[in-house]
């Protein structure tokens, strides 16, 4: 999966496409990030250690790196260059498909179909690169479809829940 992470203004490429590396412009590194709490991770970098604290804030994350701090939107390769387009990021109508946005395993899932969900409610706990993801409703409406269990391994892109606009 392909992210643009634009750091204190500056855009760079990131690729996750396997777990334990990350590219980062180009440049293949070994990786391990490990929740410690809330916010403190530990992130080992191509064998070197550094401690990190992640907070989001307005859509943005503030990065505390051994002292330094940045300012980080990150955001899907695809749906950058398609709002850069005039597109848009999801159906305007209708609903909302959520798909897995790296390989991984289905730890747990909050939902089931008919289950009324807000935007931004957790739908399901998706287990990739060591880390525990809680992946959100894009939208406020009506679980559809559920395609996934717990154990369950799935693919980048595999569609995971269906939310679509509720009846009323």
């Amino acid at each position: 999966m392909k992210y643009i992470a634009t750091v204190d203004g500056t855009d760079h490429e990131i690729e996750v496409d396997r777990v334990g590396e990350v590219t980062l412009d180009e440049v293949t590194m070994v990786t391990d990030l490990r929740a410690i709490d809330g916010s403190s991770y530990s992130l080992l970098l191509d064998n070197r250690s550094y401690q990190v604290f992640a907070e989001r804030q307005a859509g943005r994350y503030v990065i505390m790196i051994d002292g330094d701090q940045f300012v980080v939107e990150v955001e899907d390769a695809r749906l950058k260059q398609l709002r850069a387009m005039g597109g848009t990021a999801h159906e305007e109508m209708g609903g909302a498909s959520v798909v897995a946005p790296m390989p991984g395993l289905v730890v747990k899932v909050l939902v089931s179909p008919g289950d009324e969900v807000e935007a931004n409610q957790g739908l399901l706990i998706l287990e990739a690169m060591k880390m525990e993801n809680e992946l959100r409703s894009p939208r406020a409406g009506v679980v559809r479809q559920v395609n996934v269990v717990p154990g369950q391994t799935v693919a980048q892109g595999d569609l995971l829940v269906r939310v679509e606009e509720a009846e009323g």
